[in-house]
Parts: C-alpha cells; structure tokens; sequence
C-alpha cells in the first residue's frame, strides 16, 4: 500500500468513525441515556478513542483493527435500535 492509500484510508476511517459517533450521540440523546457507564456512552467513548487513533497510527494492520471496532460499533447500534422498534 502506497502512502497515498494509506492516508486515503485513513480519511475514509475518519468519515466513518465520525457517522458512527453522530448516530450514537443521536440515539444516546433521544433516549436521555447519559450516563457515563450506560452502553451507549461506552461504545461511544470507544469509537471516539479509536477515531482519534487512526492518525496516530503507522500499519493497515491497525487501520483493520479500527475498522473492525467501528463495524461492531454500527451493528451493536443496529441490534438496540431495532430492539426498540421490536
């Protein structure tokens, strides 16, 4: 992987993270569930430090291991917003 794809990588990585926070801020707010310890607020703060990860890493092997944080964030979000319409 060239440098280029590299960092291309990296700011596609941080457009996803970034959707990902807007829709567990949106769904934390929506059901008042502030609190540090709540779930939410923990996946939150977990992709958060993995978005703030992604350009301070040097390996796709990382850039994969963030990738992989952020699709289990986005299906965990997934399940409890359908569970709620269940």
């Amino acid at each position: 992987m060239t440098r280029y794809e590299f960092s291309l990588r990296q700011e596609v990585l941080l457009e996803k993270g970034a959707s990902i926070l807007a829709d567990l801020f949106r769904y934390g707010q929506e059901k008042n569930s502030t609190e540090p310890n709540h779930p939410v607020q923990v996946m939150y703060d977990l992709v958060w430090t993995a978005k703030r990860n992604i350009l301070l890493t040097t390996s796709e092997k990382d850039l994969d291991r963030i990738e992989g944080q952020f699709d289990l964030a986005k299906e965990f979000l997934s399940r409890i917003e359908t569970d709620d319409n269940v």
